[in-house]
């Protein structure tokens, strides 16, 4: 064990482990801390990677030389790309995938990285708060380090509920973090609670697939990652059932068992995938709720049911999945729970994911208030990555919302924050017609090249679909068809690679996936220039700086609200303030005002007068 590590990170979920290898590949040395250590990149949850925004969030993973979409691909079973009725801007890849194998691989990625692995609890923070020292580990003690991210998912207080019984523990068969928690509020970090579930799992030679519909998987050749990725040869097949009037009666009997529905549980949970009680009291003339049907593995003897999430009783949950047509004899291998916890409030993090409060303490996962695999480890990459250049005596970097979904992410919970778990959808980014998912390696290339954190065989492909985008580029603006240039004609409905190879021999040899990538670029353009414009025009305000604001609560010309907002939040410019909950169009003026005011410099046809550099 090192006298000192560059970077610790703690927990070794999804957002961990992609910040524990963003940190290596900048050339830190790294620990990352696991109480359990067989469990690192388990599928906690459904086991399944990517969806609509969320395919394009392990695309931009990848971008960034993540592992996520490596192992996706290595162990796919079921592709499906979601989505299709609207256009490719908004289409969703996600795939089913061997839960246990993923695990496997990723821990794998892990090892082979040069990461140390350590199994322990740890119990708090070391050191002043303002600059901590490392932590403090149950068994090994003391461990030094120069920054630390947070990644510990739903493990921070965590507490478990299925009817009447309740337990500790950030996931079922897993410790929860609660010496940890206790020395985060000790030391005045702002946390509250959210609450998510998971439903049961089921014996799969217990359930006659007959009487289900079938979801094959898609036939393709698309990959998560830009690389040459490794597919499986084989294949699951997916299928659908759904609930019923009977499934709703017997949900509805046990309501007052429900541990959400007594209020035993305080934190809110997720609105877009809400338990199946949640949906029976919001939906009451709702009877028929489709449920998935995914197989957990290869040939694997357990399904999990997409749709049927629950912690209502263990004999409730067993008539529940009986009264499911195929499921009349089926048995339960795992019953479904709830899980509530604790996570930072959005006050309390910055665009860089550093806690405000600290110079070297970042956060990643659910514990920033998100939802989901893809999202953690989308930020678990931003979080790792400034945790080594703040290691490195480097500045850490932000993104912008108009260039990644991770971006719009971190954007949204540091400067909006969520009153419930956060989870990415593509209505949410602004430039989404941008934000593809067949572009994210071009979009993202400089970013991940400016943090740092690209191996040499990652930037050399990235380098390559770069020049040979460019070179399709040319082509397009050079070559004419019907008397218009090819970039324009590409525009017209219906105009598809094959279509543009067809319609000149410059781009017979061309990359057809890149060349498609290219042809929406020249769609959308109009688009995507205009919304570039819209931004352009809002990011005026990021000049017009509020730092030397003493006390917001002294300022006569806003509101009472507004103040309370601003003094709680101490937005340092100008668009910060307006992005705040509370502040209207009217105190942003009166902020205007006040400013020219203190700086006797104040003309009103002149607002660049209170600009800051």
């Amino acid at each position: 064990m090192k006298d000192e590590w560059d970077v610790i990170v703690i927990g070794g979920g999804h957002a961990g482990i992609e910040a524990a290898l963003a940190a290596r590949r900048k050339g830190c040395s790294v620990v990352l801390i696991s109480a359990t250590i067989n469990r690192i990149g388990e599928m906690s949850c459904n086991p399944a990677i990517g969806g609509i925004a969320k395919g394009t969030i392990v695309r931009e993973i990848d971008a960034l030389d993540g592992s996520m979409a490596r192992s996706a691909d290595a162990t796919t079973l079921h592709f499906r790309m979601l989505n299709r009725r609207k256009g490719p801007a908004v289409w969703g890849p996600r795939v089913q995938s061997d839960a246990a194998e993923y695990a496997s691989v990723q821990q794998l990625y892990i090892e082979n990285s040069g990461v140390e692995i350590l199994e322990d609890e740890v119990t708090s923070l070391d050191g002043l708060t303002e600059k901590v020292t490392g932590v403090r580990c149950r068994k090994t003690g003391s461990i030094k380090g120069k920054t630390v991210v947070l990644a510990v998912g739903t493990f921070l207080k965590g507490r478990l509920f299925r009817g009447d019984e309740l337990w500790k523990g950030g996931r079922i068969g897993d410790i929860s973090a609660d010496s940890l928690e206790k020395d985060i509020v000790k030391r005045m970090f702002h946390v509250e609670r959210f609450k998510t579930g998971t439903p049961p799992r089921i014996i799969r030679s217990t359930v006659n697939t007959e009487e289900m519909e079938v979801q094959p998987s898609e036939v393709t050749d698309f990959t998560f990652s830009y690389g040459k990725s490794r597919q499986r040869d084989k294949e699951e097949v997916c299928y659908i059932t759904h609930t019923n009037r009977s499934t709703m009666d017997i949900a509805k009997k046990n309501l007052h068992r429900s541990p959400l529905m007594a209020g035993r549980i305080e934190g809110t949970g997720p609105r877009y995938c809400p338990s199946y009680e949640d949906k029976v009291v919001k939906f009451p003339d709702r009877q028929r709720h489709r449920i998935y049907v995914e197989p957990m593995g290869c040939e694997s003897g357990f399904f999990y049911l997409n749709g049927l999430s629950s912690s209502l009783p263990r004999e409730a949950q067993e008539k529940m999945v009986r009264s499911l047509p195929g499921f009349g004899s089926a048995e339960i291998s795992d019953y479904g729970y709830a899980v509530e916890y604790s996570y930072f409030h959005f006050s309390e993090i910055d665009d860089t994911l550093r806690l405000k409060k600290t110079e070297n303490v970042f956060v990643a996962g659910q514990i920033c208030g998100t939802s989901g695999y893809e999202e953690a480890a989308g930020l678990g990459v931003i979080a790792g990555a400034n945790a080594g250049r703040t290691a490195q005596s480097l500045e850490a970097m932000s993104l912008s919302r108009m260039n990644s979904y991770i971006g719009v992410m971190i954007d949204d919970i540091v400067n909006k924050g969520a009153d419930e778990p956060y989870r990415m959808f593509s209505s949410r980014a602004e430039n989404r017609l941008h934000l593809r998912q067949d572009n994210a390696d071009r979009r993202l290339y400089k970013t991940a090249d400016m943090f740092g954190i690209l191996s040499g065989e990652k930037r050399d492909l990235l380098t390559g679909n770069m020049k040979e985008a460019e070179i399709i580029r040319n082509v397009l603006e050079r070559e004419m068809v019907d008397g218009v240039p090819l970039s324009k004609w590409c525009r017209r409905v219906g105009v598809s690679a094959e279509k543009a190879i067809a319609a000149t021999n410059s781009l017979v040899d061309k990359d057809e996936k890149v060349l498609m990538s290219v042809i929406l670029d020249e769609k959308y353009s109009g688009y995507i220039d205009r919304n570039l414009r819209r931004y352009e025009s809002r990011r005026n305000l990021e000049k017009i700086s509020l730092r030397e604001i003493g006390s917001f609560m002294d300022i006569d010309e806003i509101c009472w609200e507004a103040r309370e907002v601003l003094e709680r939040r101490k937005p340092e410019t100008l668009a910060h303030a307006e992005k705040l909950a509370g502040v209207r169009p009217t105190d942003l003026q009166g902020l205007l005002i006040y400013l020219g005011r203190q700086r006797s410099t104040w003309n009103n046809s002149s607002p660049e007068l209170v600009r800051s550099e």
